[in-house]
């Protein structure tokens, strides 16, 4: 993988998992070839890394890294859709901060990549992008007036980079990016808001708070840290760069976690398709351990931030599969997601298999009464 796995993880092992995800992904993106490429990660790839580090278990990392990767596709793909309808192929798309192509990987299920642009401030991860999903790579720059991709573009989609910007960046990219909209054209990006500050740091009157730390410590601090912004303080700077501007804002759109803005340069263009934007299940599988002994013990969450309740996820245990209903109090999780609706969103499962072995593939969906589902996580667990 690379000296930037931040503990041994061995090759045979991850391409393991890698097969494994290409097989289980195909499910969720149907129609889409699924080839190697697309399974490949970028050893530099930080969203990936830094879930390892966090998680030190390959199968939680992966986990992580896909279902967002997978969460985020399909808001795209739902913006997309009520906003252009049957001319989504025809758009020309800018995946502006695009990192090693977390979005990108399954992009192409939509927009062809002949018509796909993808552009970041990390050189290398420009040139995977373009090379491993065949778009065209556009390299930024830490100036915003110095961004010139020598076109417009109907969709700029922005995930996660005004959630890093000091304030002077957050002003200056957001006017440089809608002056980089086709007279037709939308602008997504997203923002931290105040509910995902820690408990014992208060918002700024002015309703934006930057912090130097991020995932990234390959970037400089002065450009790429941690950002807050309150919906009034998006608002307000919407208004003095672009204030004929439509806007709408879909909180926690993103990963449960960031809201998304989605802005239209033309004044008279209807936003109003966009509230209907659906989010999906959600969860984690927090315990998840085999015993020597041949006994399992697997616990966790699953939600909407739709419909509230998700009444049921599936385990798949080395092929067999069991359902287990929710129900079980979680506080935690209603408190985090500001939900009281996920207020017994837990379950748990206790098992033992037929024969004691050292491992077992274990694969967590979550599944809605509207048929949604989201993979909750998918590994090997490791007898202990």
């Amino acid at each position: 993988m690379g000296s930037s796995i931040p503990f041994l993880l061995d090759r045979d092992e991850f391409e393991l998992e890698l097969v494994r995800w290409r097989a289980r992904l195909a499910e969720y993106v149907p129609g889409f070839a699924m080839s190697p490429a697309i399974m490949r990660i970028h050893p530099n790839d930080q969203m990936f890394t830094h879930s390892l580090e966090h998680h030190r278990d390959l199968g939680a990392a992966l986990s992580q890294y896909f279902a967002i990767s997978l969460q985020q596709f399909s808001v795209a793909r739902q913006l997309l859709d009520a906003l252009y309808g049957d001319q989504v192929r025809r758009l020309r798309v800018l995946d502006f901060a695009c990192g090693y192509g977390r979005l990108l990987r399954f992009l192409g299920a939509v927009v062809p990549s002949r018509q796909t642009w993808a552009s970041d401030i990390q050189v290398d991860a420009v040139a995977y992008v373009a090379e491993t999903f065949g778009v065209h790579g556009i390299v930024s720059h830490a100036d915003p007036t110095r961004f010139d991709p020598k076109q417009r573009f109907d969709v700029i989609w922005v995930a996660s980079l005004f959630s890093h910007l000091p304030e002077p960046l957050f002003h200056a990219w957001l006017a440089r990016l809608l002056d980089l909209l086709a007279p037709e054209g939308v602008l997504c990006f997203s923002v931290r808001d105040a509910s995902q500050l820690p408990a014992d740091v208060k918002m700024p009157a002015a309703g934006f708070l930057y912090a130097t730390q991020s995932e990234n410590a390959e970037l400089d601090s002065a450009i790429y840290g941690t950002a807050y912004a309150s919906e009034s303080f998006v608002r307000d700077a919407l208004v003095r760069i672009a204030p004929d501007m439509p806007c709408v804002r879909l909180p926690r759109a993103l990963a449960n976690e960031q809201d998304l803005y989605v802005v239209a340069r033309e004044k008279d263009r209807d936003l109003s398709v966009v509230p209907e934007v659906r989010r999906g299940p959600w969860g984690w599988v927090d315990i998840r351990r085999l015993g020597r002994n041949g006994a399992i013990d697997v616990q966790g969450w699953a939600a909407s931030l739709d419909d509230g309740d998700v009444q049921r996820v599936q385990l798949t245990l080395d092929g067999t599969r069991v359902d287990v209903r929710t129900g079980i109090a979680r506080s935690d999780v209603a408190a985090a997601l500001d939900d009281s609706r996920l207020a017994h969103s837990g379950w748990s499962h206790q098992c033992a298999v037929p024969e004691v072995t050292a491992s077992v593939v274990l694969q967590v969906e979550a599944l809605s009464e509207r048929g949604e589902h989201a993979l909750l996580y998918a590994g090997t667990l490791t007898a202990q």
